[in-house]
């Protein structure tokens, strides 16, 4: 098929894709979603920090929190196989998109799912090239 048979089918058909967030879609049965956490549950071995590939999730046992760096996770499911009980699980949602690297904290004492959203500390890098600014 020649370039301009294709790019004129291309502008004449519909879009293969939603306006998301403006348009919701179907969420796949097989979505993995993002993870969550039940405090209520957690024992502290830390085994989910540990065996992150991205190393998005810090554990705070003094604290008794678990912080999910959003931008790092891929969604891969390990933390949730190796958790001895329970604790973490994949919500099938899509999260909401924008600009900011959000860091969730899940603490002991909110409920399941429940979280507070804080900012991800900017780099080196990016102090850096902000002040070139």
């Amino acid at each position: 098929m020649s370039m301009i048979v294709s790019s004129l089918k291309n502008l004449l058909s519909k879009p293969d894709t939603v306006r998301y967030p403006f348009e919701r879609t179907d969420i796949p049965s097989n979505n993995r979603g993002r993870v969550v956490w039940d405090m209520e549950r957690c024992i502290w071995c830390r085994l989910c920090e540990k065996n992150c590939p991205t190393k998005a999730i810090v554990t705070d046992k003094a604290a008794k929190t678990q912080t999910i760096t959003r931008v790092r996770c891929i969604q891969c499911r390990t933390c949730v196989d190796v958790c001895p009980t329970n604790t973490i699980a994949m919500e099938p949602v899509y999260s909401e998109p924008g600009p900011a690297r959000e860091v969730h904290t899940y603490a002991v004492g909110m409920k399941k799912g429940e979280y507070t959203v804080g900012l991800m500390p900017l780099s080196e890098r990016d102090e850096t090239r902000l002040r070139k600014r």
